[in-house]
């Protein structure tokens, strides 16, 4: 999908309405079934991990009954059972989701490109909103327990009503933001198999939709920033294996009189710019190991760093 950075963009690509689905942060994941053989793939087309897809083939006969041959486009979440909201993106690893003791990996489906040896991929998605109101009700009824929904189109109530007021896309995206959900993906309601160009068609590798997110939204206005401090360091993978390329930031909390995590830096920085931190940085190598950590921070088991800073007062910003 195309990045959308602004309201009005929007309104100018889709000028008879348009579709808005729920933009997950999760791991792309493609389904595949034939009879009772599931296959998973990634978005490099790489076979998924199996602890995070294996148990699908229990619900996802349950989900669209009848389905002897179908390929499924979703996103694989890790829920939290109490909130009911997805986990931070990252938390399916196998160290990682075991910090999450009361949460379920959920796949969330958001397209259906193939259906009993039919191809859907020259169906418009005006007629798949059509599809989705026929098998969406019995859906939510019989097997809402089920980690494997439908994403949510247009969110209210899981309505499919189209948006055709900017007023209305404002208040949605504002709701979306609020939640805490990743953003939104938008369709052209009149798009069909003859007009591509319109926006609601999908193909691979092709960007005719319109991706919404915060931090798109004009010029960035609406992101949240923050002033952190690099609190530790992890050795890097690849090229950048040997040396500090992934960087522990984070805040002090006044109330506990610690310093607390907050993020990991990973990207942006060219090999100059890591070459001359591996020396401007202060760090003492730890290697992971617990009883090295400082009584100064505070930080999850699961994001001790490789180097930690001697004195986060005088650390980098």
């Amino acid at each position: 999908a195309e990045a959308c950075k602004s309201i009005e963009y929007a309104m100018k690509k889709c000028p008879n309405g348009m579709y808005a689905e729920i933009k997950y942060d999760g791991e792309r994941v493609q389904v595949h079934k034939n009879g009772d053989h599931f296959s998973y793939f990634s978005r490099s087309l790489k076979p998924v991990l199996p602890h995070k897809v294996a148990h699908f083939k229990d619900f996802i006969p349950q989900a669209f009954p009848g389905g002897q041959s179908m390929i499924l486009d979703s996103e694989v979440l890790l829920i939290d059972n109490k909130t009911g909201k997805p986990l931070p993106f990252g938390t399916l690893g196998v160290h990682k989701k075991a910090a999450f003791q009361d949460a379920n990996v959920c796949l969330f489906v958001f397209d259906c490109i193939y259906f009993n040896d039919i191809s859907l991929m020259d169906r418009s998605w005006s007629l798949d909103v059509q599809q989705r109101e026929h098998v969406q009700d019995p859906l939510w009824k019989t097997v809402v327990k089920l980690p494997v929904p439908l994403s949510a189109v247009a969110l209210a109530n899981y309505d499919p009503s189209p948006f055709q007021k900017a007023s209305d896309l404002a208040d949605m995206i504002t709701r979306v933001i609020r939640e805490g959900l990743e953003g939104l993906v938008l369709k052209d309601i009149k798009a069909s198999s003859h007009s591509l160009r319109t926006g609601g068609n999908y193909e691979p590798g092709k960007r005719h939709w319109l991706k919404v997110k915060k931090d798109y939204l004009n010029e960035g206005a609406m992101a949240d920033t923050a002033d952190l401090v690099v609190l530790g360091a992890f050795y890097g993978q690849g090229s950048k294996g040997g040396m500090m390329s992934i960087f522990l930031m984070g805040c002090y909390d006044p109330k506990s009189e610690k310093w607390c995590t907050v993020t990991k830096c990973s990207g942006g920085h060219d090999d100059a710019t890591l070459a001359r931190l591996q020396t401007e940085l202060d760090m003492v190598k730890i290697s992971k190991d617990p009883s090295k950590i400082p009584r100064w921070l505070k930080i999850n088991k699961i994001y001790y760093p490789d180097f930690i800073v001697p004195d986060p007062k005088v650390s980098a910003l």
